[in-house]
């Protein structure tokens, strides 16, 4: 029975109804008034939990959405505050406060076309404001540099002028001027209108960074520290800004000064140990870890000791036990951590002490201890940054990317400038194949790490494997401006050149690794030496280079190997031969010469002395995994399949946990046409790295073909799915039969084409791309590719059962031709 309300009982609702809603808009008024009061304070953290629980009671509070938006732009957190900006858009469509920023914000990000669309959303509210003008002329500027309109260049130039000079911290409009003084290499000049822009807007991290660049290229150090040290004032909370000060000392061979700049931010009397830890941890890093060890001695005999220390005494001991872990002393590092949390009550320090045991037990293998200490940090702390990044890198490793990037967020959230977390996000987005997100996070991460070494390598790596080495010789010469005898960074910079084929400045890039002077640094420069006359194409000035440095001992012990190699590069077998025999006469008793002499002698043909030679070197080292592999596969060649059977066995015998014997063991099982056993062997090698692309190709590929079933279908996805977009036409088979097999037949043949292309020959390839055409009707075009597979395969010789099958049932499929 329906029940109805009199006109009291309704009346009552209706009241306390509107009752609750005041009370909610109080309550969330409320947090409101208390986020800026922690503000004034100096409280970012505590003031954005207020504004979250300001939106739990009034999601539509316009004041605190911008204010958490403004907080959380100010902390670094450009991503968190662009969401918060497009929330109150989508609420509020003529907030102007809201448009602005996220056509600032995806301006400054390179995504013009969000930053077009809210620019012109903005102005058409307010067209009279001056950064919507900045805004725009930067956007002008920067179209006509593209275009090579000078007309249109000028015009912006003029404008940004007009602009600066009525309002002095519009950035936009600033960084036009400053633009234009760098293009035309005016330091001096760029440098005053910089210095202006600061005078303004003395916070504008932008404007402090270009400064650097400045100072670098008019090679003034004393500026540059000073700049530096100026900005660790500025910026005090920032690791990055002090992680470069520190950086730069050490490239100018300053170490005691970073020492000494890290000693004095160590006030005592207080009780926050961050700066003395910072100290100790770099103690560890330039003088090792002996080093550090004695200065923790030195203070724990200090009587008093430090407030901090005292304070903090179970951080302090917990990094004596990472330094005893990295020793070597892994046993009584773990008993020394285990001791530290045994019955300790859960707080933020203990949390972080877990997090550290954790990766202990990690990396000793106790993999089930591992993850229960790190549940246990989040069940006390759902936000803890090192226990959610560790989950997240767990989360990824699993194949679990949804839930990877959703912890990986929340941490990031909490630690909005920690690069790790970035890296880590870029190799869940690559997991999936979505390139975008890759750069995106990678580039933030550079950012945030204050260009470091790490971050901006892996950068470069990937904009190199994007063919964008313009752009990677950018983030690679940003890096080397506070690290310039940076061997790895320069090596980077010099393959970037030869990839660029600009010769000239390769030379110099190699000319800069010998004048550093170090080990590392001269064996790089002979090493890029090489690759540089190989990439033009000289083989003698090669061949020559080489000689000269094995004859006088400057190339290294590799450098007798590497002129043969240059030889066989150069088609002069005779010669490598003579030069291989000659290597071994001089060292009769060593086996890495007599294994060059047998590649030599298999590549002249001689397969025999090849062979007797091999078993002469695994004889006497039998752990030799190159002459294993190459013994193994000149018994292949030769089609003596049950040698090679047993070679193999006898190599995993002496190396059981070789990858790569596992590897030739999958590849054999496949041609004996035990498939199973192949997929269980790259399941294994999956389970122990799952981050090798080739190892994915491969599982997938097999999943993909082998099996029918739709789980094996669904796994292959999973693993395959990083090869979206790839080039490499191996991958593009695997990636586009898997799509065909999902019934996304347009996507497939977007990869199978260009794999067929490529791979004209692999009879497997050309049936993929033949049922592609077929399903997509295209049945003249499905003819010839799978009636090339038949031919393919009736040349080849080889068995290929279940391929034959395929292609057979495949031909017979198709309709008559007309």
């Amino acid at each position: 029975m329906k029940r109805i309300l009199s006109a009291p009982a309704l009346a009552l609702a209706l009241t306390l109804s509107l009752a609750a809603c005041d009370n909610a808009e109080t309550r969330a008024q409320e947090h409101f008034e208390a986020a800026q009061a922690y503000l004034a304070e100096g409280d970012r953290d505590r003031a954005l939990v207020e504004l979250r629980n300001v939106f739990k009671l009034n999601e539509e509070h316009a004041e605190a959405r911008i204010l958490m938006a403004e907080t959380l732009r100010e902390k670094g957190n450009i991503k968190g505050a662009y969401s918060q900006y497009l929330r109150l858009v989508e609420q509020y469509p003529s907030n102007l406060a809201g448009n602005t920023a996220l056509a600032e914000i995806a301006f400054q990000t390179n995504n013009p076309n969000e930053a077009r669309k809210f620019l012109e959303a903005a102005t058409a509210i307010d067209p009279d404001v001056p950064a919507l003008q900045a805004i725009e002329v930067a956007m002008d500027y920067r179209d006509a540099i593209r275009s090579d309109d000078g007309t249109g260049r000028a015009a912006a130039i003029a404008q940004a002028r007009t602009l600066v000079e009525d309002t002095p911290d519009l950035l936009n409009a600033r960084q036009v001027l400053i633009a234009e003084l760098i293009n035309n290499r005016d330091w001096s000049g760029a440098l005053d209108e910089i210095d202006a822009g600061l005078a303004a807007a003395p916070l504008e991290r932008p404007l402090h960074g270009l400064r650097i660049k400045i100072l670098d290229q008019m090679g003034d150090k004393l500026g540059i520290e000073t700049q530096l040290l100026r900005m660790t004032e500025l910026f005090p909370e920032d690791l990055a800004v002090s992680s470069a000060l520190v950086r730069w000392y050490i490239n100018e061979g300053n170490a005691d000064k970073a020492e000494d700049w890290l000693r004095a931010q160590v006030v005592e009397g207080q009780e926050d140990p961050a700066a003395r830890l910072t100290l100790i941890r770099f103690l560890a890093e330039i003088k090792g870890g002996d080093a550090a060890l004695a200065e923790l001695d030195r203070l724990n005999a200090l009587s008093p000791q430090p407030v901090d220390v005292a304070t903090h005494q179970v951080t302090f001991d917990a990094l004596r036990g990472g330094f005893m872990f990295t020793a070597g002393q892994q046993t009584e590092a773990l008993t020394l951590m285990e001791s530290i949390i045994a019955g300790a009550e859960p707080d933020e320090e203990i949390d972080r002490i877990k997090v550290t045991l954790a990766r202990m037990r990690a990396t000793t293998g106790n993999q089930v201890g591992a993850r229960a200490l790190i549940e246990e940090v989040l069940e006390h702390d759902p936000g803890q940054v090192g226990a959610l990044t560790i989950k997240g890198a767990w989360l990824l490793e699993d194949d679990k990317t949804d839930e990877a990037i959703i912890t990986l967020r929340t941490a990031l959230g909490e630690a909005p400038r920690n690069p790790e977390i970035m890296t880590l996000l870029a190799r869940v987005h690559e997991r999936e194949g979505n390139h975008e997100l890759i750069g995106e996070m990678l580039s933030l991460a550079v950012e945030t790490s204050g260009r470091a070494p790490k971050e901006s390598l892996n950068y470069a790596l990937y904009l190199m494997k994007e063919a964008k080495y313009r752009s990677a010789e950018d983030v690679l010469i940003e890096a080397l401006r506070l690290q310039s005898s940076n061997v790895d960074i320069l090596m980077q910079l010099t393959r970037v050149h030869l990839e660029m084929q600009d010769w000239a400045r390769a030379e110099q890039d190699i000319r800069r690794l010998e004048q550093i002077g170090t080990e590392q640094s001269k064996s790089a420069a002979v090493e890029m030496q090489a690759q540089l006359f190989a990439r033009q194409g000289k083989a003698d000035e090669l061949t020559k280079f080489l000689e000269d440095r094995a004859n006088t001992g400057t190339g290294g012990d590799g450098a007798a190997a590497a002129v043969i190699r240059s030889h066989i590069m150069a088609g002069r077998i005779d010669e490598a031969l003579a030069r291989a025999r000659e290597l071994t006469a001089q060292n009769p008793d060593d086996a890495g010469s007599k294994f060059v002499l047998a590649s030599v002698l298999s590549l002249s043909g001689d397969l025999e002395a090849a062979e007797t030679l091999l078993k002469e070197v695994l004889s006497g080292a039998p752990k030799s995994e190159p002459a294993w592999t190459t013994l193994y596969e000149l018994q292949m060649r030769q089609n003596r399949t049950d040698e090679a059977r047993a070679t193999l066995d006898a190599a995993q015998e002496a190396l059981p946990d070789s990858g790569t014997l596992k590897w030739v063991r999958a590849g054999f099982l496949e041609r004996e046409g035990d498939i199973e056993g192949a997929i269980g062997i790259y399941e294994g090698l999956y389970e122990e790295n799952s981050a090798v692309p080739v190892v994915a190709n491969n599982l997938a590929s097999l999943l993909s073909t082998a099996r029918d079933d739709a789980e094996s279908l669904d796994r292959a996805y999973v693993v395959a799915r990083r090869l979206r977009g790839t080039t490499v036409p191996a991958f593009q088979d695997t990636y586009g039969w898997i799509a065909y097999r999902r019934g996304g037949f347009e996507e497939a043949l977007e990869y199978l084409e260009p794999a067929a292309k490529a791979l004209s020959t692999e009879p497997s390839v050309r049936l993929h791309l033949g049922l592609t055409y077929q399903a997509l009707g295209r049945l003249d075009a499905a003819r010839r590719e799978i009636e090339a597979a038949q031919d393919i395969l009736n040349e080849s010789g080889r068995p290929y059962p279940v391929l034959r099958e395929e292609v057979k049932d495949a031909i017979a499929a198709l309709p008559p031709a007309q």
